[in-house]
C-alpha cells in the first residue's frame, strides 16, 4: 500500500493509495487532419496515473475521446503530443519487438465482443495464439493447461468444453469472458477496458463488472475502466476522469465526483444517469435544457461553454486551468462556487 501520489493540478490520486505505479500518462494530445486545414482535436494536454490493484474511470459522452485515449495508451494510435511511462520506463514503439513487449504488459478488450474473436476459430485457437506469443514455447500439454487456467479465470467452466467451442456458440458475455481470458494470457500488469459491458445485456452487466474487480484485485492489475456511464464507475471505480471535447474536466475519488460533481459537465452526466438509488436526482431539474445536444465544442475558451448554464465572456474567451477543489479533486471551470450554489439550491427545492 503507497501514500497518494500528486496528480495534474496538484491533488492527490484516490487511486494511487491501492498500490504502485504502473503507466504515466503525462500531456497527451491526437489531432487528425481532415484536409482543407481543418484539424480534429480528438486529446488535449491529457494526464493520469495509473496504479497496480486500482480501478480509474475515464467517463464521457460519445465523441469525448475517451477510446482515442486508450488506443494511444494501448499503442495503437500514434501520439501527436505528450509522453508515456511503463513502470517509470518512457515507452518507445518504434520497432516491432519494442511494440511486442510492451503488448505483454499492456492488454486492452474492446467494446464489441462479436467482432473481436473470429469466427472460424475456436476458443482454444483464440488462447493458444496469445499464450505463446507472449510466454514462450510450450509443450501441447502446458498449451492445453494454460488454456483450461484461462478460462477457469474468467469463470467458463468446464474449460475443456469451453475451450472447443465457436464464437457462434457463445453468448454476448461469454464472447466478453473469452476476451478477458485473452488479453490475460499476455500476463499484463494493465488492463485497458473500453466500454467493456456497453454491448451486454443489463442482467449480466453486473456480473462481468464483479468478474473484472475479481481479477484486478486477485492478479494486482491497474485497470482503465473507459465508460459513458457515470453510475457504474460510481460503484466500480477508485478515481474518475471526466472528459469532455478531448479535454478532462473533473477528477477525483469516485463516490466524491458522483455524489457531489463539481464541473457543470459532471452535473449534467450525473443528472442523467439512470440509476437505482436515484443518483444525481436532486441536479435533473437544472440542466434539463441543456442535456441531448451531443459534445459542442466551442473554438476558443472553455470547451463545454456552449452548453453550460453558467458560461460569461471569461469562459467564452479563456480555457480554465484545472483547480483544487479538495485535496484529491480538481476541476476545470472559472465557476465552481456558481456550480456548487446551484447545485445546493436545486437540492434544496428537489427536498421541498
Amino acid at each position: 500500500m503507497t501514500g497518494a501520489a500528486a496528480e495534474p493540478g496538484g491533488v492527490r490520486s484516490a487511486a494511487s493509495r491501492r498500490g504502485p505505479l504502473a503507466m504515466e500518462a503525462s500531456s497527451l494530445s491526437k489531432e487528425f487532419r481532415l484536409g482543407r486545414g481543418q484539424v480534429v482535436h480528438a486529446a488535449r494536454d491529457v494526464s493520469f496515473n495509473l496504479y497496480r490493484g486500482a480501478v480509474v474511470a475515464l467517463v464521457g459522452e460519445s465523441g469525448s475521446g475517451k477510446s482515442t485515449v486508450a488506443k494511444m495508451l494501448a499503442g495503437q494510435e500514434r501520439l501527436t503530443a505528450g509522453t508515456i511511462r511503463l513502470d517509470g520506463q518512457p515507452v518507445d514503439l518504434s520497432s516491432l519487438r519494442a511494440f511486442r513487449r510492451y503488448k505483454g504488459s499492456v492488454q486492452m478488450v474492446f467494446q464489441d465482443p462479436f467482432a473481436s474473436l473470429n469466427p472460424v476459430h475456436t476458443v482454444r485457437h483464440h488462447l493458444e495464439r496469445p499464450i505463446r506469443l507472449h510466454q514462450g514455447r510450450k509443450s501441447k500439454a502446458e498449451l492445453r493447461a494454460g488454456v483450461n487456467a484461462l478460462l477457469e479465470q474468467v469463470r467458463l467452466i468446464p474449460a475443456e468444453q469451453f475451450a472447443e467451442k465457436y464464437p457462434h456458440e457463445l453468448s454476448g458475455g461469454q464472447r466478453q469472458r473469452v476476451s478477458f481470458a485473452r488479453a490475460l494470457a499476455a500476463q499484463p500488469s494493465v488492463l485497458l477496458a473500453d466500454e467493456p459491458v456497453s454491448m451486454l445485456d443489463v442482467s449480466i452487466r453486473l456480473e462481468m463488472l464483479s468478474l473484472l474487480d475479481d481479477l484486478r484485485n486477485r492478479l494486482h492489475l491497474a485497470l482503465l475502466y473507459i465508460t459513458h456511464d457515470i453510475a457504474s464507475a460510481r460503484y466500480f471505480a477508485d478515481e474518475v476522469l471526466v472528459m469532455y471535447a478531448g479535454e478532462i474536466v473533473e477528477r477525483g475519488p469516485a463516490e466524491q465526483v458522483t455524489q457531489q460533481p463539481a464541473h457543470p459537465y459532471t452535473q449534467l452526466l450525473v443528472a442523467s444517469a439512470p440509476d437505482p438509488d436515484n443518483l444525481g436526482s436532486t441536479l435533473r431539474s437544472g440542466f434539463q435544457a441543456s442535456a441531448g445536444r451531443g459534445v459542442a465544442v466551442a473554438e476558443q475558451g472553455c470547451p463545454f461553454s456552449p452548453r453550460c448554464p453558467f458560461a460569461d465572456d471569461q469562459c467564452r474567451a479563456e480555457d480554465p486551468a484545472p483547480q483544487p477543489v479538495s485535496a484529491d479533486r480538481a476541476a476545470s471551470c472559472w465557476h465552481l462556487d456558481v456550480a456548487a450554489a446551484a447545485a445546493v439550491a436545486t437540492a434544496g427545492e428537489s427536498e421541498v
